[in-house]
Order: C-alpha cells, then sequence, then structure tokens
C-alpha cells in the first residue's frame, strides 16, 4: 500500500487522530503499542501547553495516509528527543517502520555535546521494532514503561484509606489552586515554595 506522509495541518486532523488512535487501541486487543486517547489529550493540553511552552502541535506531529485519505500511521513526540509511532497493524512493514524512525531522526532528535540523540519507545515483544532499531545503533535505555491492565468484571479491589483521609469527586475551578498546588509540590518535592509560578497553567488541564 502506498502511503503519503505530510505534516499535521488543522484542529480536524486532531479529531482524525482521536478517532484512528480509538480503532488502533481496539485492533490491538487494547495493548497499548499505541497511545491511548487520553494520553494524546493530556499530552497535547498538559505536556506540550505547559511542559515544553508549545502554543500549538503544528510543528511536533507527523501523519502518514492512505490513497483515501484514510490515517496508516502518526508520529509524535512526548518530550523533547523522542518519538512515538503509532501504526495501524493492518499496515504495519518494516518499510513503514524504517521510514517513520529515519523521519523522526531527522525532525525530533535533538542536538547534545555527544551528537544528536532520540529516544524511541518500544514494547519489549515487538520483534520487528527492536530488530530494526538494532540494526539502526540504538542501545536500549533505563527508563521502563509499564501497562496495567484489569478486569473490568471482577469485584474492585478494597483500597484502604489512611487516617485522616476521605475521598471525593473533584470539585470546579474554584479548587483549581489548591490542585495545582499539590500537583507542582508532588513533583518538585525538593524546590523552595518561592519557585511555585502560579496556577493558571491548570487550565489547561
Amino acid at each position: 500500500m502506498k502511503l503519503t506522509m505530510r505534516p499535521y495541518r488543522n484542529e480536524d486532523d486532531y479529531w482524525r487522530i482521536r478517532a484512528f488512535l480509538r480503532q488502533v487501541m481496539l485492533l490491538n486487543g487494547l495493548r497499548e503499542n499505541s497511545w491511548h486517547v487520553a494520553r494524546l489529550d493530556y499530552w497535547r493540553w498538559h505536556v506540550a501547553a505547559n511542559c515544553l511552552d508549545q502554543d500549538s502541535i503544528d510543528d511536533l506531529v507527523f501523519l502518514w495516509e492512505a490513497a483515501d485519505g484514510q490515517i496508516a500511521a502518526v508520529l509524535n513526540p512526548e518530550g523533547t528527543s523522542d518519538a512515538y509511532l503509532q501504526v495501524h497493524p493492518e499496515v504495519r512493514t518494516p518499510e513503514l517502520e524504517e521510514e517513520m524512525l529515519g523521519f523522526a531522526e531527522e525532525h525530533l532528535a535533538a542536538d547534545r555535546d555527544d551528537g544528536r540523540k532520540l529516544v524511541v519507545w518500544a514494547n519489549p515483544q515487538d520483534a520487528l521494532r527492536l530488530a530494526i532499531l538494532k540494526r539502526r545503533g540504538y542501545s536500549k535505555g533505563k527508563w521502563v514503561g509499564r501497562q496495567w491492565r484489569g478486569d473490568l468484571d471482577a469485584p474492585i479491589p478494597d483500597a484502604p484509606i489512611p487516617p485522616g483521609y476521605t475521598v471525593r469527586a473533584l470539585g470546579d475551578v474554584d479548587e483549581l489552586p489548591a490542585r495545582s498546588w499539590a500537583s507542582w509540590r508532588g513533583f518538585h518535592a525538593d524546590e523552595p515554595d518561592e519557585d511555585y509560578q502560579g496556577w493558571e497553567w491548570y487550565l489547561n488541564i
């Protein structure tokens, strides 16, 4: 199948990518060989907007499409110098993976003192991608991604609540300053309070 690569264009592409990821997740038996839609949303509205200070994702996302316009694959980063290859399982080939990796190396890799660096994520059971990465000179990194699965028909396990705490639904916008502070403090435990820059970033989420 002949595929054509093009950059992300507009909001319509975003909604098409969301539909594509839902379809691919089902075709992969609900295994995260590609991103869940919620991860795409979180990446766009928090990681890209807040952490990477990107006003737009136009320069970060690339699509491979079939002749009929259907999305076959999507390439995007999560942070800096990394790449996620979201590929429809029915059109996945070594040639497509090689093309996507080559494009990622050219457009998503970052310059470091010791040369260009690109982190590419791969499932340890993904023999095709692992072989290509090895052939292209990649080495296994230290970061590990975990995928947790649960049986939705099974009873919900007990989760004891520590003394002095309660569980309730999230509140409305008036709670955002407190939630932002808790989030910032949780991820910046060793930083002084004066480094906190406010809660408005939480509006993106």
